[in-house]
């Protein structure tokens, strides 16, 4: 029988390589050294503020509710203009969600729904919570003008508030006729007296009613302008225009806003309910820098009474209907002169500071209007 050496010989080695391992293995741990000396203690940290005392200097339900109540009473949100802002030309000023998305991208948009000014619409989010935190403005650049090519208004903070509150066309709106036209309409209920006691048709225009229908022929000679709309005017709010002294038929001296920072230095007075958010001017602040320089409460008497007897003048020419909810335009065929003095006269009304946005250039305005209409 043959002897198995391959057998023998894989047993070998399976006992030699066993050994070794056994040989190379890690014995039992030392004991163990003594401690590290430690080391130094960092330096303590400043103290933060506690969250709720930032937050409740203005967030507070007393401050805030009061704020809202105080806005609530305002035509910002009480008026009836709001029924515009499903408008796409109206949108950015007429409702809040179109002024947020104006505010963000620039795009005017028709709201789906319009809603009146809230909180948010001016005031955007908090860019941080660390010192110095104020209520953050939904800030625009300066705001290029509706109504004037190329004039661009900035009033730092203010420009907020003219974005809107700027004129949506200039007289040349009205006065680019080039050639002698006519136009017709015609006037049925109220309206017929209105415009039998003062319709201004122009020199050769006619007046016929018949049955209950009056119809009118304006007669537009080049030497007259036709106004032709009962809201014919810059549109509601030329504030930033007139700051600007660009809105009327002649342009003037824009205000001197060396110590008027923007708009809220004067009507956001935070001593009033509801840290001014009713938005009515402070004339004793105003008193406290013009003292006796000026007073503005008389001045502004002086133009009240003189707008007062140009607003006259102008109705008995048939270019303005005076009732108790306001001045309303009349369709009209008017004098280019009469017409400019109609036109600052509008200006100024829709202004409705009495002079206060801009003194010099309010008195050349009543000064032009009141030769032009022989007061």
């Amino acid at each position: 029988m043959k002897k198995n050496y391959f057998s023998y010989l894989l047993i070998l080695m399976v006992f030699v390589l066993g050994t070794m391992v056994s040989c190379t293995k890690e014995g039992p741990a030392g004991p163990a050294g003594a401690d590290g000396t430690n080391g130094t203690n960092g330096s303590d940290g400043t103290d933060g503020v506690d969250g709720n005392v930032s937050c409740l200097v203005c967030h507070t339900a007393v401050n805030m509710d009061e704020i809202a109540a105080t806005l609530d009473t305002h035509k910002h949100v009480m008026g009836s203009s709001w029924a515009r802002g499903t408008s796409g030309s109206c949108g950015a000023c007429h409702s809040s969600d179109g002024f947020i998305e104006f505010a963000r991208s620039g795009e005017r948009i028709a709201a789906a729904v319009s809603t009146p000014l809230t909180c948010v619409t001016c005031h955007d989010n908090h860019g941080s919570l660390e010192d110095g935190i104020d209520a953050p403005m939904r800030y625009l650049g300066p705001v290029e003008s509706l109504a004037i090519e190329g004039a661009v208004y900035d009033h730092g903070g203010g420009n907020l508030c003219a974005t809107c509150h700027q004129a949506r066309r200039a007289s040349t709106y009205y006065d680019s006729q080039t050639e002698p036209m006519t136009y017709d309409r015609t006037f049925t209920g109220d309206d017929i007296a209105v415009y039998q006691a003062h319709g201004a048709i122009g020199p050769n225009g006619t007046m016929e009613l018949m049955n209950d229908t009056l119809f009118v022929t304006f007669d537009v000679p080049t030497t007259h302008v036709y106004t032709n709309s009962t809201h014919a005017g810059p549109h509601h709010g030329p504030q930033a225009n007139i700051f600007a002294a660009d809105i009327g038929t002649m342009t003037g001296s824009p205000f001197d806003r060396d110590h008027h920072t923007d708009c809220s230095s004067c009507h956001v007075a935070t001593e009033l309910a509801g840290a001014g958010h009713n938005f009515v001017p402070d004339i004793a602040h105003c008193n406290e820098c013009h003292g006796d320089a000026l007073n503005i409460g008389e001045e502004q008497e002086v133009i009240a009474a003189r707008l007062e007897a140009i607003g006259a003048a102008l109705e008995s020419i048939g270019a303005i209907h005076i009732a108790d909810d306001g001045v309303h335009p009349m369709y009209a065929s008017l004098e280019r002169a009469k017409w400019n003095a109609f036109w600052n006269y509008m200006c100024l009304i829709e202004d409705k500071s009495e002079g206060v946005h801009n003194f010099g250039y309010a008195n050349q305005l009543l000064n032009s209007a009141e030769t032009a209409l022989g007061l």
